[in-house]
């Protein structure tokens, strides 16, 4: 039997803390967002948003001022006033504890060239032009997912010696190689993007991502050095693995796997065994979540959990396990799934630190827990997946990842509905599609949404909750496609 998990069941905290992060992490989100072409004030919100400190204080990070630097700065500005700034006070002010006077606050809008609403004080009431919300699929057009992923897949399956001829007859636009400097700098992006992955808005990630593919493979064709190509090929498999991920969550079948299909040639073109498994593994999982494909899901998984045959616990074996979990639950086997979490929840907890870092291809306790939940779930096994439920809800993750937070919810109405408790499981429902941003109702949210529904016996089906409820989910992303039902 599957264990009870408390809060202190496992050695491992969550990733991604309510801490503030470093100085050191802030200015490398700043220089990926400038590198992506974003505003100061755009790069300032990333640092933000990813490092959790005040606005005041990623203004003041993005530009790279140290706190001493930025108050000498202000002294100069505030001269002509003769008024002086001690350290403290602009810590005070960077940290909540105080609130500047207009005089200071005028002069923190010259520094950072910006108005007070962009440094956390104050809102701005100004009209703006109405713009619709449209749905994921008309912002990033199937066709162009297709396409970019064709031009991809074609040249990572040229033979290598085909591959040279193009990179000896075009060259990128600078006509130079890409420098080592360069290099570092995709890879640091990447590494950042991975950080992302499950908290930036798809309609955002997606064709941003896109663009970094785009540099990179203008890297591939401009360099010949075996050790470059191995890492720009690394860099390409691990930015289309993402596109893949957040696929998954708000498009169709078709797009995820054919990005998935494009990841996976880029890291064998690498060679890297580590990047193939974390693809594998999510595969697999894609595989729970559009509920067909279950055999080849399964050979996925079983790769992914091969590197665990290398002598140390690794993260890629764990999710190879979760998702192993998924399909089986969806199978209806109910001692695979069992042995399935077990073997992940044994793995996890010899992981080293350096395989939980929320950084998109390792494991962290919360999608652990989430995985868990969800394959006991599938199976009915209540009493084992309300606790793992409730710890990842507790994670500090889980209030970044919507995707996931409203999953969960999901299965907690399951649940509800499979006790007949409708009204119960239908207010979840509600309650959660209600509080959902209009980017992610497409896609694994209103599929999942619905096969839920669909779990409520013939007999109850036509209770007026349920039948509202399923109303609501309908209407607002039209009658689904009854192939996408499990």
């Amino acid at each position: 039997m599957i264990r009870k998990t408390g809060n202190t069941s496992v050695r491992k905290a969550d990733s991604v803390s309510d801490s503030q992060h470093n100085s050191s992490c802030g200015r490398r989100v700043a220089r990926a967002a400038t590198a992506a072409g974003s505003s100061a004030y755009d790069a300032a919100l990333a640092v933000h948003r990813h490092c959790g400190v005040s606005l005041l204080r990623a203004h003041r990070t993005a530009q790279g001022y140290t706190l001493v630097e930025a108050v000498g700065l202000l002294k100069e500005i505030l001269q002509t006033d003769g008024a002086g700034l001690a350290h403290q006070r602009l810590s005070q002010w960077e940290n909540g504890l105080d609130t500047p006077t207009p005089r200071y606050l005028d002069a923190l809008c010259r520094l950072y060239r910006t108005r007070p609403d962009r440094l956390g004080f104050g809102h701005d009431y100004s009209d703006h032009e109405p713009s619709p919300t449209p749905r994921f699929e008309e912002i990033v057009e199937r066709r162009h997912f297709l396409s970019s992923a064709a031009a991809g897949a074609v040249f990572l399956s040229l033979p290598v010696s085909t591959t040279g001829q193009l990179i000896g007859e075009h060259s990128a636009p600078s006509g130079r190689k890409p420098s080592a400097m360069y290099l570092d700098l995709l890879e640091e992006l990447t590494e950042e993007n991975g950080y992302a992955l499950y908290t930036a808005p798809p309609e955002e990630y997606v064709p941003a991502r896109m663009i970094d593919l785009a540099r990179i493979q203008a890297c591939l064709l401009s360099s010949s050095a075996g050790d470059a190509q191995r890492r720009l090929h690394r860099a390409f498999a691990k930015n289309a693995g993402f596109i893949a991920i957040r696929l998954n969550d708000v498009a169709g079948v078709d797009d995820t796997f054919e990005w998935f299909g494009v990841a996976r040639r880029a890291a064998r073109r690498a060679g890297d065994a580590e990047v193939e498994a974390w693809i594998a593994g999510h595969i697999c999982d894609a595989c729970a979540c559009y509920g067909h494909s279950f055999k080849p899901g399964l050979t996925a998984a079983r790769l992914a959990q091969s590197r665990g045959n290398s002598g140390q616990p690794n993260a890629q074996a764990v999710y190879g396990y979760l998702a192993e979990a998924g399909v089986q639950a969806r199978m209806g086997r109910r001692r695979e799934t069992l042995d399935a979490v077990r073997n992940a929840d044994q793995m996890f907890a010899a992981l080293p630190e350096s395989e939980t870092v929320a950084d998109g291809l390792h494991v962290t306790e919360y999608f652990l827990r989430w995985h868990q939940s969800n394959a006991l779930t599938m199976i009915g096994m209540k009493d084992h997946a309300d606790p793992l439920r409730t710890r990842a809800l507790e994670l500090p993750f889980s209030r970044q990842d919507l995707v996931g937070e409203a999953l969960l919810r999901l299965d907690e109405a399951a649940l509800s509905l499979g006790a007949e408790q409708l009204e119960e499981g239908c207010r979840t429902i509600t309650d959660m599609w209600d509080a959902l941003p209009a980017g992610f109702r497409s896609g694994q949210i209103p599929r999942r949404a619905l096969q839920v529904l669909d779990g409520v016996p013939p007999a109850r089906s036509a209770n007026r909750e349920v039948r509202a409820t399923r109303e609501l989910i309908e209407t607002a992303v039209g009658r689904p496609n009854t192939r996408d039902r499990k």
